[in-house]
């Protein structure tokens, strides 16, 4: 039987049973400047097998064409699980070259409640007319299913 803590109750030598909690991220990037498209994906690193993951935060940011707008940032964990991201700001103005010539910076995050079980993956989307790269960070912990 598990508290709903970290620790359980005393076990009766009088320590404590502890559950199996790790911290975890992912930090992905994609790069499309060369051929940009209309969305840019990035994959993070799979959860480990026999583990949940409790997705407490994601953030990063995203190269986007110099006149366009975000269309949608969202996460998902290719099941039943989405989350939209809001964008906070956008950069100056900056020369990448290649396909994607001037673009902004578009950060974007949140605190989100994703659980997401062991095997799966969590892919981070952004949308605009001309996406150029994004780079995503996922933060939370493992934990004993």
């Amino acid at each position: 039987m598990r508290a709903a803590g970290p620790e359980a109750a005393p076990r009766r030598d009088g320590k404590a049973l502890r559950m199996g909690i790790q911290p975890w991220s992912s930090v992905k990037y994609q790069d499309n400047r060369e051929a940009p498209s209309t969305r840019v994906s990035v994959v993070m690193d799979p959860v480990p097998a026999g583990r949940l993951l409790i997705v407490e935060h994601l953030s990063g940011y995203a190269a986007i064409g110099q006149d366009d707008v975000v269309d949608e940032i969202w996460a998902s964990d290719g099941g039943t699980q989405q989350v939209q991201l809001p964008v906070h700001f956008a950069s100056r103005p900056l020369n990448y070259g290649g396909g994607l010539g001037v673009a902004r910076n578009h950060q974007f995050g949140s605190p989100v409640r994703l659980y997401v079980a062991g095997g799966a993956v969590i892919t981070v989307s952004v949308d605009a007319n001309t996406a150029g790269f994004v780079l995503a960070k996922v933060v939370g912990q493992l934990v004993d299913p």
